[in-house]
């Protein structure tokens, strides 16, 4: 059976769309882009800046379902350009440990309001 679970300390998307979907023991969370949580404004800067921002959302709803980032099993980064991609991976790799991080794709998209970071994740629930 699925449920949706919602954060505050993480964008919460309008309309038609959870922020967390769960079933079958996997929590799926919905991308996030960098928006301030708290202030709900969108938050520029650079791609380090940006992915800081949407790791900070994610780790926020991942501990608010009393979970860790340990929990992540795989993750979906959109970036703006694959020129993105260093900045992106620079900061990313600071969420994560080498021993045993999350299966990851990167896809160079468009992303909503010129943003460069949106960042999707799947949690296992034990």
């Amino acid at each position: 059976m699925k449920r949706k679970f919602t954060s505050k300390k993480g964008s919460i998307p309008n309309g038609t769309i959870a922020q967390v979907s769960i079933g079958n023991n996997i929590a799926h969370i919905s991308g996030q882009i960098s928006i301030n949580p708290e202030s709900g404004q969108v938050e520029r800067g650079t791609v380090e800046e940006q992915t800081k921002r949407v790791l900070e959302n994610i780790k926020g709803i991942v501990e608010d379902m009393g979970l860790t980032m340990e929990s992540i099993i795989k993750c979906n980064v959109f970036i703006s350009s694959m020129k993105c991609f260093d900045e992106m991976n620079k900061v990313y790799q600071q969420y994560f440990t080498i021993d045993n991080p999350p299966a990851r794709q990167t896809v160079a998209v468009e992303i909503w309001d010129g943003l460069d970071v949106e960042i999707s994740a799947e949690v296992l629930i034990d």
